[in-house]
């Protein structure tokens, strides 16, 4: 399971390498990282691209309890499972209407 998520994200690396040599424009790189995995490959696809790279944060922080996916009631799954109950952001991103190309992992 590891070599294939190892394997989409150098395929996803390498598709964006080729987008980002195509056009001249800032690219924003935003990212939602609960453990760590997804920031450091958006960190590679920021590096890559020479986009910004901007961290999505929940206005409340999750705990382990809420992270629980196999807690159909935990609150990661009910925020899955209904796009109506996602959680406030404690930010925006500044200046999207600058940013070209943006990147959502």
């Amino acid at each position: 399971m590891k070599r294939l998520g190892l394997f989409m994200t150098v395929i996803m690396i390498l598709c964006i390498t080729v987008n980002a040599q195509k056009q001249s424009n800032r690219t924003l790189v935003a990212y939602f990282s609960a453990t760590g995995t997804t920031e450091k490959a958006a960190k590679q696809v920021a590096e890559v691209t020479g986009g910004a790279l901007y961290e999505i944060q929940p206005a409340k922080k999750y705990t382990s309890a809420d992270l629980d996916w196999h807690d159909k009631s935990s609150r990661s799954s009910v925020e899955m499972a209904d796009a109506l109950s996602r959680p406030a952001l404690r930010s925006q991103p500044k200046n999207l209407a600058a940013y070209d190309t943006i990147y959502i992992g």
